[in-house]
């Protein structure tokens, strides 16, 4: 999520934007106040993407009413539904606006590409603990993706783990696993504990909410690492 807003904010925002944005959101006094962000942007300089990387990360630990009203804002909202399509979930926009900025809708294999390739882009930006946010949101947009494409009834507010679990009740695909059908079902037993645990970790100790005590780095590592092989996983066993 977070380099998608970076992409659309380079892309749409003026110095304006950013004033009347701080103005709206009460983050007046950091935006005006950050050294090089208005600065870079007016003179064009390279080191703009990186400003707007630090003020979104400090949004994200400090105040993720801002994170939304960004998410929602009029000259954001389609570009970020372009890069993050799941991202649906989070617009107050009326349909009609939504629908006016949103392009051909993207195949779930597309979806997995662009999570798998930003959290690789973020590993080495800023570390594993900001790639499991946006691993974790895209697999909630994918698992939900595939249950509706499978005619699998999924409440509104249905979470992660949910989702999960009615796929592997219902979706066709999961269904058998051959010789070892046992067996392998104790490993997706497994991860359905590990997808739970993963909840927990995402809400509690990644950039998604604002924590004292995020995950070291090595846990970090290990969450990614675990929503990769559960999305590689499916993935390959559902064919998209």
């Amino acid at each position: 999520m977070i380099l998608a807003l970076r992409k659309a904010i380079k892309d749409e925002f003026t110095a304006e934007d950013w004033k009347e944005f701080g103005y709206v959101s009460g983050q007046s006094d950091y935006i005006q106040g950050h050294k090089r962000l208005i600065r870079s942007l007016s003179w064009g300089d390279d080191d703009y993407g990186q400003c707007v990387l630090e003020a979104l990360e400090h949004f994200i630990r400090f105040d993720l009413a801002a994170v939304e009203q960004l998410i929602n804002h009029e000259k954001l909202t389609g570009l970020l539904l372009i890069d993050m399509p799941e991202l649906s979930v989070f617009i107050r926009n009326r349909p009609e606006v939504v629908k006016s900025h949103t392009p051909a809708r993207l195949s779930s294999s597309d979806v997995v590409r662009r999570a798998l390739n930003d959290a690789e882009h973020l590993m080495h930006a800023s570390g594993p603990v900001s790639a499991v946010d946006r691993l974790h949101t895209a697999m909630h947009g994918y698992f939900r993706s595939l249950c509706l494409e499978s005619g699998i009834a999924v409440p509104d507010e249905a979470s992660l783990t949910l989702l999960f679990k009615l796929l592997r009740q219902d979706h066709p695909s999961l269904q058998s696993f051959g010789s070892y059908d046992n067996d392998l079902v104790r490993v997706l037993q497994g991860f359905a504990q590990a997808v739970d645990a993963l909840n927990s970790l995402r809400n509690n100790g990644s950039v998604a909410h604002p924590s004292d005590d995020l995950l070291g780095e090595a846990e970090a590592h290990l969450a990614v690492n675990a929503i990769r092989t559960i999305f590689n996983y499916i993935s390959a066993k559902v064919g998209h």
